[in-house]
């Protein structure tokens, strides 16, 4: 995988810049019985896939090493939260400007320097709990079983755990299909609204969902913005102003 491959359908930042990749559906899957095949895999499979996909990318984007003032910043804002309302979470940063961020489905939630640099403490909370959000909502999980569906390493997928899981870290297509999934609007509120009720939650600063929007709104107007193709931040800035105001 290039360091340009971005994880854009798990965040609250991106859809997609572009159109997905061009996957032939038909070479990679065959017919029908291997469609049939790919649905029966299971939250299992899903999460090992995650986990052993995940390993592989830490190996390939730059990791800021643990004394590194990303690092250091990341650890004292995620403090506590290595289990948070049923999941087992690990943190780390990439050491890319992009302004990005994103979750998987075995609890692995990577934010991107850009993202740092672009907000303060409480603004990164409220994406750290969006980013939950996702996760615990099972949004995280549907994309990636959408992922395997897409990918050449499904036309296998009627084998069980390790065997699922090791195709998808091989498996270039899975990351870029991964990548280039979307999220539904439903589903952006949802993580919205449980990212507010997560700042709640830990008293931290729910206004700064607000202005965490307002600044991505302002993302958008810029040349080869990833949120170019993502309008609404300014209304999802609404949304949780109106929130705020109700408490």
């Amino acid at each position: 995988m290039t360091s340009t491959i971005r994880i854009a359908a798990l965040t609250m930042f991106i859809l997609t810049s572009g159109a997905a990749s061009a996957i032939d559906l038909g070479g990679m899957l065959g017919a029908g019985k291997d469609l049939a095949k790919a649905a029966t895999i299971s939250d299992k499979d899903v999460i090992e896939g995650s986990r052993l996909m995940m390993r592989q990318m830490d190996k390939e984007e730059k990791v800021a090493p643990a004394g590194s003032k990303y690092a250091k910043r990341l650890a004292m804002l995620t403090k506590g939260l290595e289990n948070e309302d049923g999941l087992k979470l690990n943190f780390a940063v990439y050491q890319s400007s992009e302004v990005n961020a994103f979750a998987t489905p075995d609890g692995s939630i990577r934010i991107y320097a850009g993202l740092m640099d672009l907000m303060n403490d409480e603004e990164l909370r409220g994406v750290i709990g969006h980013e939950i959000g996702h996760t615990k909502l099972g949004h995280s999980a549907s994309q990636m079983k959408k992922a395997l569906l897409l990918s050449a390493g499904t036309k296998a997928a009627g084998a069980s755990g390790n065997q699922i899981g090791g195709m998808v870290a091989a498996n270039e297509e899975t990351i870029k299909a991964f990548g280039n999934a979307q999220f539904s609007q439903s589903d952006e509120t949802s993580s919205d609204d449980y990212g507010f009720k997560f700042m709640q939650k830990h008293k931290y600063d729910v206004r700064a969902m607000e202005s965490a929007f307002r600044k991505l709104a302002k993302q958008e107007q810029g040349e080869g913005s990833m949120m170019a193709s993502h309008p609404g931040s300014n209304a999802r800035a609404d949304r949780m102003k109106a929130a705020a105001d109700k408490l």
